[in-house]
């Protein structure tokens, strides 16, 4: 029985992205993040409240580069589409037995599996670390919604901006600038107090990537409230704007550069 073509077209983009460098950009550089900030600063943070607990700054991070990885995994959607439009293989594959349907679910599902994936390696690591996290219905259940939606939510931003950009060139400086902006200007690393600056606490609680930590981080440590299930709410309604926004677009794309 032959695959469905989307399925076929996931394959191989698992294929086309199992490189060393990609690997690296998923795997090692967030295992760093956890490794050497995570050493450094327990030192430092004696802990850290979240809702109802108080925990090592370890057991606090961990949750945050496990969330990180749906940014990661998100990328690949724009950057793939560049690079077969530029190759000249996204009009080869629209000309074959692929339909726009079938690349764009091969695209999203591609990115899917590699967060999820990624995502439990680096929950792993995290247990390794800091100790275990909680691990029951609901929990589980917060987390893999927050790691798909969150997943799907980035892959249609980034398919947004490769659309849009005129350039490989333009794209690579737009998706660089927004890592460094979701990522340090997120929950990832450190909590937003109240205390913080104004500014940068609003940048960082309408960034995204706080959602998805959020959801993740309390799910996994057992004490999801109210701010946890807003959280998830606006990840879905972001996500499905974003998706059908991306949609409207890629339409619109040519095969050629």
């Amino acid at each position: 029985m032959r695959l469905p073509a989307f399925l076929r077209l996931t394959y191989r983009n698992i294929r086309v992205n199992m490189d060393l460098g990609t690997m690296i950009f998923m795997l090692g550089l967030p295992a760093l993040y956890l490794l050497v900030m995570g050493t450094m600063l327990q030192n430092i943070i004696p802990g850290v409240d979240v809702s109802s607990a108080r925990i090592s700054y370890t057991h606090f991070l961990g949750p945050g580069i496990v969330a990180m990885q749906t940014l990661t995994a998100g990328n690949i959607g724009g950057g793939m589409l560049w690079s077969d439009r530029r190759w000249g293989m996204f009009e080869q594959l629209l000309v074959g037995p692929f339909k726009r349907t079938d690349y764009l679910l091969g695209i999203i599902m591609v990115a899917i599996i590699f967060a999820v994936a990624g995502s439990m390696i680096m929950l792993g690591l995290s247990v390794l670390i800091s100790g275990g996290f909680v691990f029951n219905m609901l929990s589980v259940s917060l987390t893999m919604l927050s790691l798909i939606l969150g997943t799907m939510l980035f892959s249609s931003l980034f398919l947004i901006i490769s659309t849009v950009a005129k350039t490989m060139q333009t794209y690579n400086t737009i998706t660089i600038a927004l890592f460094f902006v979701l990522d340090f200007a997120s929950s990832a690393f450190y909590p937003i107090p109240t205390t913080t600056d104004e500014v940068i606490r609003i940048i960082s609680l309408s960034n995204p990537l706080t959602y998805i930590v959020d959801v993740t981080r309390t799910a996994l440590i057992g004490v999801p409230d109210t701010t946890t299930y807003v959280y998830a709410l606006a990840m879905l309604l972001l996500t499905v704007f974003l998706f059908v926004l991306a949609r409207l677009l890629y339409r619109t794309v040519r095969s050629g550069v």
